[in-house]
């Protein structure tokens, strides 16, 4: 059975709840045919949340169909169900991926150093750079807490393949290591600090994020010196 799952957290970061119906019900897992609950990816954990009265304690996406892991009797297919997303919990996230897309283009643009990974929780967040800027935190910081103050506005829309290819800086996004089956591809700009693919869930403007911290730094390697932070509360 194949089944499509829509993303409406791609179209509304913001949707905390919604209705939906289940197209396939197993022993522990839900697929929806529609779902506001991010799936684990990207450096960021899954949302978790409710479908009607079972708890979701994680999401992923296989294909097209995302799967809800469920504790408790799942509802029946075919049933209309209310789902509702544990909000703290995703808005930290949110926070906390627009707060790495903004450190990482920092270092990029002004050190030259390329995000290598990065991991996000719910109250802290650390990114791996192929270059040691430790020397350069305090700066850094202070770079990153000016963007914040400057309540810059974040855009999320699509853009082809062929025009991302014409427009995007390939430091940023790596449009070669994408599978050819990828025609469109979501674009997160925070206007006038960055501009690149991402399927993960950000905040509207810059200015809902708390003070930036940078707490610890740690070299894991010769391309993977780690810089830690977090968001004030």
């Amino acid at each position: 059975m194949i089944c499509l799952t829509e993303l409406l957290y791609f179209e509304d970061c913001y949707l905390k709840e919604f209705d939906a119906t289940v197209v396939k019900a197993s022993e522990n897992y839900v697929i929806l045919d529609k779902t506001a609950f991010y799936p684990e990816g990207g450096g960021q954990p899954s949302d978790t949340g409710k479908i009607g009265d079972v708890r979701v304690t994680k999401v992923n996406k296989k294909g097209d169909s995302v799967k809800h892991i469920v504790s408790g009797k799942p509802p029946s297919e075919g049933e209309v169900v209310h789902c509702v997303l544990d909000w703290g919990r995703r808005y930290s996230h949110m926070k906390y991926h627009t707060a790495q897309h903004i450190l990482s283009a920092i270092v990029l643009d002004q050190y030259d150093g390329k995000t290598t990974g990065n991991q996000l929780y719910s109250n802290r967040a650390r990114i791996d750079f192929d270059k040691n800027v430790f020397d350069k935190t305090k700066e850094i910081e202070q770079k990153v807490n000016s963007v914040i103050e400057e309540e810059r506005d974040i855009n999320i829309f699509l853009m082809s393949r062929e025009d991302a290819v014409k427009e995007l800086d390939p430091k940023r996004t790596r449009i070669n290591l994408l599978p050819d089956s990828i025609k469109e591809l979501r674009i997160v700009e925070i206007e006038g600090i960055d501009k690149t693919a991402c399927a993960g869930t950000h905040v509207g403007n810059t200015g809902e994020l708390n003070e930036f911290k940078i707490t610890d730094t740690v070299s894991k390697g010769k391309e993977r010196k780690r810089i830690e932070f977090s968001l004030s509360e």
